[in-house]
């Protein structure tokens, strides 16, 4: 965690308590389920510790609010502040790790250590929000089975609730713009072969979301980023992230990506930002497309029998991905008639801001005629059913 939260004073339990209830009205996030934003960050952690379960926690005055949840059973949306690991973690001011909760006194009465569902590793860390950087919840995973964490995995799960923090501050700011400015809309391509194009529907003036597309010689790199950040901030580093995928048109996605990483993850940490970047490489003859994804996670791959599938994220987004680790690289093919559908967080909220409207976008497509009247069709949604954030489809069908 930051300095500054290190550095926080404690304020007495009713004092906290009654910030942490001003702060989440404000943050406006307990309310209305599910939101992809959140889902993949718990997503990610469950993945990367190899836990059964992870949850982004939000605490009212005396009930845990389950915000996020990735667990095989569904938890009830609310369980009781005092019985839970995250209602006892908001006493300290980092991270807590429990090897084995049944030995350890400060939880071993717990209802969850002892009946179903029989914690016995715990690992969590306070999430905080405001200016006081008052303690408004928990990112935390738990497991059957006693294990422990090294200090890279203590790293890990630090850096996913600055992740998460920063989710969570994007809604305390009113002022924050994010949109495409104009002079980052790429030009139009012809591909012989493929159907290519995109929309970017504003929230503001200026915004972290951008796109973009390349043709080469026999190639076609196609990018979707957004870029988090404060105002107008978010703006210029978008801009210099799109400055530096231009200069690495040339290159592989797996070295573009990493060599895009070293350029802009200092300006990203200093301005307390971070990317995720979705960047891809595609074969116009053969349908191959390698890509890497920095925490993107929302591409749809829509498959000729109707079937589709979500491509999922298991790397942190740029400025938060720990300095020395390597990238997952994908891959995977387009047959003739598929479609690549890649989407910024927007998308989401032109339904009900989870991965289910990913469905929803792929469904309109398959039901339009053609690329235009789908875009029409996604501009419309977006004005009937204002998505309150940045707005970016990007469209890529291997013709049939």
């Amino acid at each position: 965690m930051s300095s500054e939260h290190a550095a926080a004073t404690v304020p007495h339990p009713a004092q906290e308590a009654i910030r942490r209830a001003a702060l989440l009205t404000a943050l406006d996030v307990v309310q209305g389920g599910p939101e992809e934003r959140f889902e993949r960050i718990t997503r990610i952690a469950r993945e990367a510790f190899g836990v059964a379960g992870s949850f982004l926690n939000l605490a009212g005055d005396d009930v845990v609010v389950h915000k996020s949840q990735q667990y095989d059973r569904v938890f009830p949306d609310t369980t009781p502040l005092l019985d839970t690991f995250c209602g006892r973690t908001l006493a300290h001011d980092g991270p807590v790790v429990v090897p084995d909760a049944r030995s350890d006194g400060r939880f071993s009465d717990l209802p969850m250590v002892t009946a179903d569902p029989n914690v016995r590793f715990y690992a969590g860390v306070p999430l905080r929000a405001g200016l006081d950087a008052t303690k408004v919840g928990t990112l935390c995973l738990i497991d059957p089975s006693p294990r422990t964490l090294s200090d890279d995995d203590v790293a890990l799960l630090q850096e996913l609730g600055l992740w998460a923090e920063r989710e969570l501050a994007s809604g305390l700011d009113d002022d924050r713009v994010r949109a495409v400015l104009s002079g980052l809309q790429p030009r139009a391509v012809d591909v012989a072969g493929w159907t290519v194009g995109g929309t970017s529907i504003p929230h503001g003036t200026v915004s972290g979301d951008f796109h973009d597309w390349y043709l080469g010689a026999g190639t076609l790199d196609v990018t979707v980023a957004d870029v988090m950040g404060k105002g107008m901030a978010a703006g210029l580093l978008a801009a210099g992230m799109r400055a530096a995928v231009i200069a690495r048109r040339h290159e592989q996605p797996d070295a573009a990506v990493a060599a895009l990483e070293e350029q802009v993850a200092p300006d990203l940490s200093r301005a307390e930002a971070f990317a995720t970047l979705f960047h891809a490489r595609v074969d116009t003859g053969s349908g191959q497309v390698a890509f890497v994804d920095a925490g993107h996670g929302l591409v749809l791959h829509l498959h000729t029998d109707g079937t589709e599938t979500v491509l999922r994220s298991v790397d942190l987004p740029i400025g938060l991905h720990p300095v020395g680790f390597g990238r997952a690289s994908g891959s995977l093919v387009l047959a003739p008639g598929e479609t690549l559908l890649v989407v910024s967080d927007g998308a989401l909220e032109l339904w009900d801001s989870t991965l289910a409207s990913l469905s929803r976008l792929g469904a309109l497509y398959r039901q339009s005629p053609d690329l235009d009247t789908f875009l029409a069709g996604v501009r419309r949604r977006a004005v009937e059913h204002d998505p309150g954030d940045d707005l970016t489809v990007v469209v890529v069908t291997r013709d049939a």
